[in-house]
């Protein structure tokens, strides 16, 4: 019986200490140089040493803040690893500086997550690798948004202006 009540209490203590230690405060933001590159709609960094995946913020924001990127452009980026990618809060081009994060981690652009309508979708599975946040999986043959994941890029819906020319049945809309 005490041992019982003692996994049951491990098992709180790992939960909680999961749940703060995936919080935003105290990251250490890193900074990073090098040569930028767009493989599959997805950029990376080339330092010399390693090739890192970046989140970097939606089109339409890297638009609004005038920033065109473009492959081989060297670049300095600041920001926090997580997972297999590194966060994006500020990059530098040219002395020139663009925040696209706040400090704690919170966007400088209004996610507007995508839905997939259901009775459209025909289950085609063409959105799901398409989609460079992995927010996409399949339910019962028919594609479905996780919005906690999606950066509101739109390329399921619109395309990656590459090999994918968006949901082909016009499924996907973009959350009000």
């Amino acid at each position: 019986m005490k041992s019982r009540w003692f996994i049951i209490f491990t098992i709180i203590v790992l939960i909680t200490v999961n749940i703060f230690s995936d919080s935003n405060e105290g990251l250490e933001l890193n900074e990073e140089s090098g040569k930028l590159k767009q493989i599959a709609g997805n950029w990376f960094l080339n330092t010399g040493e390693d090739i890192i995946k970046l989140s970097l913020a939606p089109k339409e924001f890297l638009k609004e803040i005038k920033l065109e990127l473009s492959s081989q452009m060297e670049l300095t980026v600041k920001g926090s690893s997580i997972e297999d990618e590194f966060v994006v809060y500020s990059l530098e081009i040219a002395e020139s500086e663009y925040q696209l994060r706040e400090e704690t981690g919170d966007t400088l652009w209004e996610v507007k997550p995508y839905k997939v309508i259901a009775e459209k979708c025909i289950g085609c599975r063409l959105c799901v690798p398409a989609c460079p946040q992995n927010a996409i999986t399949m339910v019962d043959g028919i594609a479905v948004i996780d919005a906690d994941k999606c950066d509101g890029d739109g390329i399921c819906k619109n395309g990656d202006d590459k090999n994918y020319k968006g949901c082909p049945v016009d499924a996907i809309e973009q959350k009000e």
